[in-house]
């Protein structure tokens, strides 16, 4: 269809967002898989003693709820168990290729839930066990699973489930970039160069972000070494973050500079500046934060302030440039106030699902 303004998809009309702004609370979740990354990496490597447990509950409340995210890709609720009994994961004659939703959604999750329940049950199995020695609560006996201290035997299989348990966790972790960067009919994403790294240390961010609030309210004083360690790695992803930016912005200005598809990228870009600033800030305050201890509390909500708007921005905004990438149309206040409740009850679901897990794992004497 030609327009004054070039080449229109028909269905630019009808629908500018493929998916719904729901899916940017999902995004915020997935940084559960992160977590629980640096739970096991942390475990494997001995570090992080005293977080562990934090890492381990809110990694595992946020990755159970992520699942909703795939099924949310389905448009029709009642055929979601679909993923499940008829995933896409081998290719066929009638239906070539793999259903990434599939693999992700029917294996990959389910994979890493097990792994990653069985992981955290078997790691506060004895702090449960002692907790049932000091208050004979039957269900401290139970979630004690009859094993009563952290034997060398429990040590390494703890050990090999969390090498294998990495493997669904790197995959989930950079989830929603991967789908986006396939979705070959939408201008912004089919040419955001760094989507996937960018993506991947934008959740990153949130993910240390909330361990550091995590461990504000478990105890900063006993976790001190922690707390550093953590800085140090929120402060470079967020620098690496802005080293992306810098980058994709030079390629989009190489690319289309002068034509008109900057009119689509050059919005994208201008929400560039704001959280470029954000996340320099965060990278200041992880360095003062070394040597101020208190100024560890600022950290996390401004590194979260720079992930949220830069997710709005690859995540809502991106899907109204126009498919033929010559045009910007700007977001509908009206189909966005209908789905703020909606985002703020995922992630409410997941906060909700962590302090029921931080009930049931004894925080505090998780670690051995």
């Amino acid at each position: 269809m030609t327009y004054p303004i070039g080449y229109l998809y028909p269905n630019e009309f009808a629908e500018p967002l493929v998916w719904l702004p729901v899916l940017f609370s999902y995004s915020l979740l997935i940084s559960g898989a992160d977590l629980l990354l640096l739970a096991f990496i942390a475990y494997l490597f001995n570090k992080f003693k005293r977080t562990v447990p934090v890492l381990l509950v809110v990694g595992l409340a946020f990755y159970t709820v992520v699942l909703l995210g795939p099924l949310a890709d389905l448009r029709n609720p009642d055929r979601d168990p679909l993923l499940f009994s008829h995933a896409q994961v081998i290719p066929t004659e009638a239906h070539p290729g793999v259903s990434l939703i599939a693999l992700q959604g029917a294996v990959m999750w389910p994979l890493g839930f097990i792994l990653a329940a069985l992981f955290t049950l078997l790691y506060f199995a004895p702090a449960n066990y002692q907790r049932y020695l000091a208050t004979r609560n039957p269900l401290r006996k139970v979630l004690s699973i009859g094993i009563k201290q952290h034997s060398l035997a429990l040590k390494a299989f703890l050990k090999i489930l969390a090498v294998v348990a990495l493997v669904p966790m790197a995959f989930w972790a950079i989830y929603p970039a991967s789908l986006f960067a396939t979705q070959t009919s939408l201008f912004i994403w089919l040419n955001w160069h760094t989507l996937v790294p960018m993506y991947f240390a934008d959740t990153f961010v949130v993910a240390t972000a909330v361990a550091i609030l995590a461990i504000w309210l478990y105890g900063v004083k006993k976790s001190q070494n922690e707390l550093s360690s953590l800085l140090y790695i929120h402060g470079v992803a967020a620098l690496s973050v802005i080293a992306l930016l810098l980058l994709q912005m030079a390629i989009w200005n190489t690319s289309y500079g002068g034509s008109p598809f900057m009119s689509a990228a050059s919005h994208i870009m201008e929400w560039f500046v704001p959280v470029i600033a954000l996340y320099a800030i965060t990278f200041g305050l992880s360095l003062a934060a070394s040597r101020f201890l208190p100024l560890s509390l600022v950290v996390p909500f401004t590194g979260l302030v720079a992930a949220i708007v830069n997710k709005w921005n690859v995540i809502v905004r991106a899907q109204y440039a126009l498919r033929s990438g010559l045009a910007f149309l700007e977001p509908g206040e009206e189909v966005l106030v209908h789905e703020v409740p909606i985002m703020a009850s995922i992630v409410a679901a997941g906060i909700f699902l962590a302090i029921i897990l931080s009930i049931l794992f004894p925080l505090e004497r998780g670690h051995d």
